[in-house]
């Protein structure tokens, strides 16, 4: 896995100074098997958190990419591949956006929000889908 000196100071100058979205690459398997290691993540910093949805959170002096999870109005933070614990969030976090899509090399780029055709609303779903 690769190593950054200081991950929060880079993310901090190059992402959080804007209100659009941004792209960072997974590091690890944390995320496995929906994000593979090395996979591109596109973050939306104006959508919303909201139960389930994948997340960039400021936490404890940390940045986390972890499915947020409410469970009994008490949020958490959730690694996909289960080998990792689950965090409780708390203390105060500060939510950087949410994961909106993800690219691996050479593969069809995956969407976690879709419209609804019905009823015209973005909806989640926590696989990834090709855009038709």
């Amino acid at each position: 896995m690769s190593e950054i000196e200081n991950p929060k100071a880079l993310f901090e100058s190059t992402c959080s100074t804007n209100s659009e979205s941004f792209a960072l690459q997974n590091l690890g398997d944390m995320m496995a098997p929906e994000f593979s290691e090395n996979c591109i993540i596109v973050v939306d910093p104006g959508m919303r958190i909201h139960d389930r949805a994948y997340a960039i959170i400021d936490y404890q002096d940390e940045l986390y990419f972890r499915q947020f999870i409410n469970i009994n109005n008490k949020p958490l933070l959730r690694c996909l591949n289960n080998t990792y614990k689950d965090i409780e969030l708390i203390d105060d976090y500060n939510v950087k956006g949410c994961v909106v899509q993800q690219k691996q090399r050479k593969q069809t780029a995956l969407h976690y929000y879709h419209l609804d055709e019905k009823n015209k609303q973005m909806v989640f779903s926590e696989k990834g889908r090709a855009k038709k």
